[in-house]
């Protein structure tokens, strides 16, 4: 009698088989498994292993059938730390490696851990550089609940570093606030926003375009992606969900179109929290976007 044993197709494999130990890879991937800093619903710690335990099951093309031939280095997890500051200082030089290539992909964690990704970003890329913050919240409080690495400080600590101007900082999605982030919104008329509600009624490709309008001269931008930017029907499992949000067919294209024309060298995704989901699909939005990326990357750099 004749075993038949299944021949596995090549991408199933981690990174859909992508994956390189070629220290000259176009992408580096560190996971950051921290949610010590939500205000909320916690679960987001799960978020890169249970990313990466997907992989195998999606295929190496962008949606429209372009097979991806990217290298990708996988440099694992940042160890989770209960000392706060030590952790965030580890990440911070972890992540430095990391952005030495092309492309650097961070998924989180909750938002907080954009703090230290970008003080990484700052050292290793020359000014002026921008930020394209994609999120329900504008991340903008000073300190939130006595501390000033929430994850509902993100984007103001963002502001703290040299080389970013608040006209080189972009929000797209936004329809949460709390009244100390519209304050500051308003005396900084320089800092470009788009609600949801505008996304909605401008078109999607319009407001990319005005974002790239808006950060053409950075030399190097890095996208931070809070998973909450799309509508609750795309990304159930998150810790604060806001109705009224983007579709993922909107997130897509306005992804597209901003690593078609700006030079986007880093992304994060955080906020995606895997107890928290039903049936994966926070998860796999955050694949798609990422994978779609990589599309639009590839198509750059020929």
């Amino acid at each position: 009698m004749v075993t038949l044993v299944p021949v596995q197709p090549a991408h199933r494999a981690l990174w859909s088989g992508l994956v390189t130990d070629d220290p000259a890879a176009e992408v580096g991937i560190l996971g950051v498994p921290f949610d010590g800093a939500a205000s909320y619903r916690r679960g987001t710690a799960f978020a890169p292993a249970r990313l990466r335990e997907l992989t195998p099951h999606l295929s190496p093309c962008a949606e429209e059938g372009t097979p991806l031939h990217l290298r990708i280095c996988d440099y694992g997890d940042v160890p989770v730390d209960l000392d706060w500051a030590r952790y965030f200082a580890t990440v911070e030089d972890r992540a430095v490696e990391v952005l030495r290539h092309p492309l650097a992909i961070f998924p989180g964690g909750d938002h907080s851990v954009t703090i230290p990704l970008m003080r990484a970003f700052q050292r290793t890329h020359r000014r002026p550089w921008g930020v394209l913050h994609l999120d329900a919240h504008p991340d903008l409080c000073d300190q939130f609940e006595g501390h000033r690495w929430s994850h509902a400080c993100t984007a103001r600590r963002s502001l703290d570093l040299p080389g970013l101007a608040p006209q080189h900082l972009v929000f797209v999605g936004l329809r949460s606030f709390v009244p100390e982030e519209w304050e500051f919104l308003e005396a900084h008329p320089e800092i470009l926003y788009f609600t949801a509600r505008q996304c909605h009624r401008q078109g999607i490709e319009a407001v990319a375009r005005s974002v790239v309008k808006q950060l053409h001269g950075a030399e190097g931008v890095y996208l931070s992606l809070d998973i909450d930017v799309l509508d609750p029907a795309y990304a159930p499992g998150t810790g604060v969900p806001e109705g009224g949000g983007l579709t993922t067919r909107d997130l897509l294209e306005l992804i597209r179109i901003v690593f078609q024309e700006l030079p986007v060298r880093a992304m994060d995704v955080v906020e995606v929290a895997p107890p928290l989901d039903s049936n994966d699909i926070t998860s796999f939005a955050a694949l798609k976007v990422i994978y779609e990326a990589w599309g639009a990357l590839q198509q750059k750099i020929g």
